[in-house]
């Protein structure tokens, strides 16, 4: 089977490594091209860090080191990884989404949180008496094209709403039949 792997680099060759392993042909396509963006630590008795991609701990550079003494709350285990490689060593990981995350914190205490992310981020819950901030530490430029490649795929991985709907908006003009095209949506 020919797979389309639309995440970013480097997650995915690895995706691409894994596919190939177990016989698969992957085209690696990322859709988008995650960058460090300017930022510093908002001032305020921030309690607890949160990140909900591992793409915030592994892009916030230098001014994460002022805030690698306090916890830090991750969306899953790649995430916590990339977190504890940042330089925090108190890492929560959790299953779930930013929601899920938020409840986790608050359930714990904490009632000041710092939530790195990116500007393009999916809506959530906020608890009542949690006090979130959010400062963005990285951004995601859209791809123009798909790879030449792309219209013999068998199936198409695709990672989040906003990938999602930019691949259907670059189908067309990549050729690709969206009746044979099988579709993969992970998030």
């Amino acid at each position: 089977m020919r797979v389309l792997v639309t995440r970013p680099e480097p997650a995915a060759s690895r995706t691409a490594a894994r596919l190939a392993a177990l016989g698969h042909d992957a085209i690696v396509a990322p859709l988008l091209a995650p960058r460090a963006l300017d930022w510093s630590a908002p001032p305020g008795d921030w309690q607890a860090v949160a990140f909900t991609s591992a793409l915030a701990p592994t892009l916030g550079g230098a001014s994460l080191a002022a805030l690698t003494h306090r916890p830090a709350y991750a969306v899953g285990k790649a995430t916590a990884d990339a977190a504890r490689a940042a330089g925090f060593e108190n890492v929560r990981a959790s299953d779930g989404d930013a929601t899920a995350l938020f409840a986790r914190a608050a359930a714990d205490g904490v009632t000041r949180l710092l939530h790195l992310t990116a500007p393009e981020r999916s809506s959530s819950t906020v608890p009542s008496g949690l006090t979130l901030g959010v400062v963005e530490v990285y951004t995601s430029d859209l791809a123009a094209t798909l790879p030449t490649a792309a219209p013999t795929a068998d199936l198409a991985l695709l990672y989040s709403a906003r990938t999602a709907a930019h691949f259907a908006a670059l189908v067309d003009a990549a050729g690709i039949d969206r009746a044979t095209l099988g579709i993969g949506a992970l998030s």
